[in-house]
């Protein structure tokens, strides 16, 4: 742009007063061509500036399918070979031409290529260029070769300084893998299809010690500042509050013995300048949390195991999912980590906030244990704490400390001892009983023992007016959990029997679409289902009080309603139109049943039965041809069940009948109760 002013300005000097002035506002626009394998080709319009690589962005980039060494620049009747790895790879500007109007880029398919792998900073696949130069062109060839140091020039080099090994896999010609490690770095053998996998040798850090776990200042240290414990491990700040504070390990390597070994030591110790350990080169440092303590779990024994297979044979059911998780947190750490922590353990039990077992070092003392257990419990008596320390083949100590007399601080702990604080008074629990309904005063109250519902009532002021105690539903919280288990057992029975169904090869004896929608909801029922845990009671204040040998004790969890004095009989389960009806005297079920809209086409007519206020059933005969009167006394619940014939293949599972009876009773008296809470 100067060059042309200064002409202009030059042919322009004879006229007087004449001064030259030049601005390009446009710059020449050319068309280029790009064929082959890239991702847009076509011609493409760029500035007379632009270079190859323009060229390539404007065509959005080469296929993965297409080369970077071999691209063609054809311009008139001459083309020229341009590689692209002196740009890409090694950062040189002079493998980017300069374009013209009217060139044309041929981008081939890719050519050869080799796989780098490992610790080099640029792993990937690389395209290599074909043996087409007598050079390094031999019989059968089909690329060039390169050696091991052409190769790590190319992927950027190793990651960081160390000692590696250089693998190499070259496929035959049978397609399998030859690997060989090399050696000699000049030798030019890498070829097509081959594969490098740089391989870094273990680290050993010399003149050192590494600080690991839970610290703030976790990392490498120079031995020469390091030479003992104490230097590593200053004051309480190096700690976080989740660091366990009476054990760590020190990893460390045995020449002699060719093996690892662990040196316990105690950081609350450490940094209280009560003991110290001289550190050596490549030493490891471990610290440990409250969590990681807690995972390594308490030794396995035959008892142990033994109770596990009772409980199973006692519930009929395999072990909970409570051990499996307790197995996923005992894999946090290393087990020969793990082993070495329960050697060292220390077991607490009894009035302690927890309790379980405790990682040591030699000589750690009773309140430093205490306070890293959380301390003891209210009702912990302290002036009786029993201690039991092995003495070797198979003999034991056991002695009583009083803490009001001996202080915890002077009391030495070693791994192997076992502390049990025992309690003074019964542990605070919270005993509460519900009372709901007809009461003068409903609500939860407080329980002691010997505690029995007609002094519940007496203390709720109580029954109204409008009770009808003959009516009352007990529902008692042991039972529930056993009503809950049951209804679990009978929906896994019922999902075996699907299964079994579902298995069969016989097409005409697996179930219908319908009868597997049916079961399936059924099961769906049976694990939603409420327990209930009704326990037919008399709760009658003037009953219990002339028959004190009926009046039942209460126990925590337990819940009573007492219903208001009804005067209708209510029909539920499969009737047309379930509904509450008006009580009269004489009158039979069937009139209930057929006031209620009749059975519907899925009642099982034989089964049904009657609930009496006071929790007791009985059978009903309603059917057609089995019709008979029965009293049914005001308050009581005629239920239908659902007719089972339709879950045909379901054969050999538990009484179906008896299932959904239980299910039809269960949530009508459950809705009783959540109504008037």
């Amino acid at each position: 742009m100067k060059d042309v002013r200064e002409e202009l300005q030059s042919m322009l000097g004879d006229y007087y007063n004449t001064e030259i002035f030049l601005s390009v506002t446009k710059t020449k626009s050319i068309t280029v061509r790009l064929t082959g394998n890239v991702k847009s080709p076509g011609d493409v319009t760029l500035s007379s500036y632009d270079t190859i690589m323009d060229a390539l962005i404007a065509a959005n980039g080469v296929l993965k399918t297409g080369t970077l060494r071999q691209i063609k620049l054809i311009r008139g009747n001459s083309s020229t070979i341009i590689d692209l790895y002196g740009l890409l790879v090694f950062g040189s500007s002079t493998s980017d031409f300069s374009l013209r109007d009217g060139d044309t880029i041929q981008v081939g398919p890719i050519g050869p290529t080799l796989a780098i792998a490992g610790s080099v900073k640029r792993p990937a696949i690389y395209e290599i260029l074909p043996a087409y130069s007598a050079m390094w062109k031999d019989t059968q060839e089909t690329s060039q070769k390169l050696s091991l140091d052409d190769i790590m020039m190319m992927s950027g080099g190793n990651m960081a300084p160390g000692k590696y090994r250089y693998i190499r896999m070259t496929p035959d010609q049978m397609g399998r893998d030859n690997t060989d490690e090399i050696q000699d770095s000049a030798l030019k053998i890498f070829r097509d299809g081959d594969i490098l996998n740089v391989l870094k040798g273990k680290e050993k850090r010399s003149d050192a010690v590494e600080l690991d776990g839970n610290t703030r200042a976790d990392g490498i240290y120079a031995i020469k500042d390091t030479p003992t414990l104490s230097y590593l491990l200053t004051s309480e700040k190096i700690l976080t509050p989740e660091t366990y504070p009476l054990i760590g390990i020190v990893e460390r390597w045995n020449p002699v013995q060719l093996s690892t070994e662990f040196i316990a030591f105690s950081p609350k110790k450490i940094i209280n300048g009560e003991a110290d350990v001289k550190l050596r080169e490549s030493d490891r440092v471990m610290l440990f949390t409250h969590q990681e303590i807690k995972s390594i779990g308490t030794p396995k024994s035959e008892y142990d195991s033994s109770s596990l297979q009772l409980a199973s044979l006692n519930t009929g059911s395999q072990p909970n999912n409570k051990e499996d998780k307790t197995e996923e947190i005992r894999s946090e750490l290393p087990n020969n980590i793990r082993h070495f922590l329960l050697e060292h353990s220390v077991f607490i039990r009894g009035s302690i906030r927890n309790s379980g077992a405790f990682p040591v070092t030699n000589g750690t003392t009773l309140d430093s244990l205490l306070a890293t257990a959380g301390g003891t419990s209210l009702e912990a008596s302290l002036g009786n704490i029993e201690i039991t320390q092995p003495l070797g083949d198979r003999q034991n100590r056991r002695s009583t400390i009083d803490l009001s007399n001996t202080p915890a601080r002077t009391i030495t702990l070693n791994p192997g001892d076992t502390i049990r604080i025992n309690q003074k008074f019964r542990r605070i629990e919270d005993n509460h009983v519900l009372l709901v309904g007809e009461i003068r005063n409903p609500g939860t109250y407080d329980l002691l023992p010997g505690d029995t519902l007609s002094k519940l009532i007496e203390r709720a002021g109580g029954i109204t007016e409008q009770a009808y105690p003959e009516g009352a539903i007990f529902s008692r919280k042991t039972e529930r959990l056993r009503e809950e288990q049951r209804f679990l057992s009978q929906a896994r029975d019922l999902e075996l029997k699907l299964a079994t169904a579902l298995s069969q090869k016989d097409k005409d004896k697996k179930p219908a679409m319908e009868e597997i929608t049916l079961a399936k909801s059924l099961i769906s029922d049976l694990k939603n289902a409420e327990a209930l845990g009704r326990l037919t009671v008399e709760a009658d204040p003037g009953m219990l009080a002339a028959n004190p040998e009926m009046d039942i004790l209460l126990e925590t969890g337990d819940r009573i309603y007492i219903p208001k004095r009804p005067l209708t009989v209510r029909v539920a389960g499969e009737v047309l139109s379930p509904a509450s009806l008006q009580f009269k005297t004489g009158k039979s079920p069937r009139t209930y049943i057929d006031e209620s809209g009749g059975f519907t086409y899925n009642a099982d007519q034989d089964r049904s039965f009657v609930v009496y206020p006071d929790g007791s059933a009985s059978p009903l005969a309603v059917s057609a041809w089995n019709h008979s009167a029965s009293m049914i006394p005001p308050g009581s619940t005629i239920i239908v069940p659902r007719d089972p014939k339709p879950l045909t293949f379901m054969d050999g599972a538990k009484d179906l009948s008896q299932i959904l009876a239980n299910l039809a009773t269960t949530a009508i008296f459950a809705d009783d109760i959540a109504d008037d809470h």
